[in-house]
Formats: structure tokens, C-alpha cells, sequence
């Protein structure tokens, strides 16, 4: 799982000093995308930026850097990978690779600003200069014309994705990496054993998921930082709260609670996706009692019951939850481009 900025400071707590490995660039067929980071410690590695000869490079170049990194503040360093011909990897693509010393130093005016819901974290490709908190272009006096430039057309688009601004000049590059970054929303309705699994599968994932039920006993103790618990009495007025793109998946433990929350999302009309656990016979029925309630046609159309990309039919909760989770994020994906 890549680490937050948040994370990156608790890692470097546990762990020491490190240095974060992070995507700058591509051409061609690579085995992540820009943006994609992994950190590294003396003992531990936490994320991706591919595996196979790239990543255990990688991680070999980081750990040199580790130690070196505390004698020299904002220590970096950029590395090319020619996946075909160097590494012998399928892809045949090119990867340019930004390492990133933290040490104590470092650390302190990271986390000045790592738990900022907006702006970006920008900085140079080279060694010597802090990063900058970018939240309007007044933060950016001082730096070159042309961060300035793609600041101001990536907010002009609302684009959320890195961006690695002057990439023809190699050694004035500077990196733009949003602190907000976009989560699938999900409003998870029941925190039974199938609830729970859900939850376990989406661990690590892009996604944000707000898990509700009517009993606080129903949850486990612990549950993952991007999962939030919301217990009320009446479940379908969760739905009031959801954004207009969320994925809606109901599974509570009571059959007529999930008739009053399907009715209440297919009555607000705004989501992305409506996924109601159980069976054909399930589904014909409450698109019988639901059509007496007044949805329309159209709306109960946009049920999908059995939930799961191609309508699974096992009744594993470990199956149906990997099940659920292929189906939205195919979902998303076609929504994304």
C-alpha cells in the first residue's frame, strides 16, 4: 500500500530514516503509473512502483541512499530504467524513478503540512531545495516560470494527477503530487461477516468507505484508516449524506431494512451504483415491492442483485466480497475515462 504523506512521517517514526521512491515519469508499457510510490527503510518496504529487477533495484539504490541522506538535507537523486533491454522485464517501457532521503530534518517540515486536505506537495528533482506547500500560486515565489505554469493548469482543469513539470530539462524538473488524492466513495450498509470481508478486501485500495449499521457491537475493534463507522438508528438516512457518485452496497441484517435503504437511494436518484446482496428471487421481489412504492421502471433498472461483476453466485463472503470489488472498480474505470 502506498503511504500518505501522513503515513510517510508515522513510517519514518517506527523505522528511522528513509527514502521515498516515487514514479516521476513514463513512456510506453510500464508496470505502474506516475504518481506510484514506495518507501524504503534500512529493513522495510512499504508499496509498489512494480516489482521484479526494477523494484529490487530500486530498493538496493534506496538503501544506499539511507545513510547518506543524513549528512545531506533533501537529498535526492533520479535514476532511468529501460524495462526491455536493461531489465529484461515484459513491459518494454521506460521508467524515470525520484528517490527521497527523510531524515529527522526533513520529516519536521513534511509534516507541517502532510495532513492538508488540499494543494500540492512540490518539489525539485535535485538535492538541496524543501518542497513547497502549493495551494495558490503566491506559494510558488521563487521557483521556476514553469511550475508556476502547470500549477496553474492543472488547477484550471481540475486535474488531481502527478505531473512532473519542465521533464525535458532533467535537472531543473521540479514534481507536483496532489495531498488530496481521489477515493472511490462507498456507503457499505451492514457490519456482518460479509460486511467485514468487503472491508477486508478493499483494504489498501483507493477507496473510502463509509460502513454503517444500526448496532456499534456489530463492528470489529479495529477497522482500516480510509473506513469510517456510522452507527444510526435508521440506516436509509445514511443515504442523505452520501456524495452523488457513490457506490451504495446493501447487506444489512435485516431484509426489510435493506428494502427501505434501496427505496431511499433509488428515491434520491443520485449514485453511481446501487449493489444489493442476494439472490434472482431476492431481486424479483423486491423490484415487485419496490414498483409499489412508486420507482419507476427506469430507476429499478439501475438494482443490481445478485451483486459482483458477472452476477457471482458463490455464497463465500471472502468470494462475493472480491467479487463486489472487481465489479466497481471495472465500474469506476469505465466512469474515468
Amino acid at each position: 500500500m502506498q503511504l500518505s504523506l501522513v503515513e510517510l512521517c508515522e513510517y519514518f517514526r517506527r523505522n528511522g530514516p528513509v527514502v521515498r521512491v516515487t514514479v516521476i515519469d513514463v513512456e510506453g508499457s510500464t508496470p505502474r503509473e506516475v504518481g506510484a510510490a514506495m518507501t524504503v527503510s534500512a529493513q522495510a518496504v512499504a508499496g509498489t512502483v512494480g516489482g521484479g529487477a526494477l523494484e529490487y533495484d530500486a530498493i538496493a539504490h534506496a538503501r544506499q541512499l539511507v545513510e547518506a541522506g543524513a549528512e545531506t538535507l533533501w537529498l535526492r537523486d533520479t535514476k532511468t530504467y529501460p524495462l526491455g533491454p536493461r531489465l529484461g522485464q515484459c513491459c518494454g517501457g521506460q521508467v524515470r524513478l525520484q528517490f527521497e532521503c527523510y531524515g529527522a530534518d526533513e520529516i519536521d517540515i513534511v509534516s507541517s503540512f502532510a495532513d492538508a486536505k488540499i494543494g500540492y506537495f512540490a518539489r525539485p528533482v535535485v538535492s538541496g531545495l524543501a518542497p513547497v506547500h502549493v495551494v495558490e500560486v503566491a506559494d510558488l515565489s521563487g521557483v521556476p516560470d514553469f511550475v508556476r505554469e502547470q500549477f496553474l493548469l492543472l488547477t484550471a482543469q481540475s486535474d488531481s494527477r502527478c505531473k512532473l513539470a519542465g521533464g525535458a530539462q532533467k535537472h531543473g524538473s521540479w514534481f507536483l503530487e496532489p495531498l488530496s488524492k481521489k477515493r472511490l466513495p462507498i456507503y457499505l450498509y451492514g457490519a456482518g461477516h460479509v460486511g467485514r470481508e468487503v472491508v477486508r478486501v478493499f483494504d489498501g485500495l483507493a477507496v473510502e468507505i463509509v460502513w454503517v449499521d444500526t448496532d456499534a457491537e456489530r463492528f470489529p475493534d479495529t477497522i482500516p484508516a480510509q473506513v469510517k463507522r456510522l452507527v444510526i438508528a435508521s440506516p436509509n438516512d445514511a443515504v442523505g449524506l452520501a456524495p452523488d457518485d457513490a457506490f451504495h452496497v446493501v447487506m444489512s441484517y435485516s431484509h426489510a431494512l435493506d428494502l427501505e435503504i434501496c427505496h431511499a437511494v433509488l428515491k434520491r436518484g443520485r449514485f453511481r451504483y446501487l449493489g444489493l446482496i442476494g439472490s434472482k428471487t431476492k431481486r424479483a421481489r423486491f423490484l415487485k415491492r419496490l414498483g409499489k412504492l412508486g420507482v419507476s421502471e427506469v430507476d429499478l433498472s439501475r438494482l443490481t442483485c445478485p451483486l459482483g461483476a458477472g452476477g457471482a453466485s458463490s455464497k463465500e463472503p471472502g468470494v462475493i466480497a472480491i467479487s463486489l470489488a472487481v465489479e466497481i472498480l471495472q465500474l469506476s474505470e469505465v466512469s474515468s475515462r
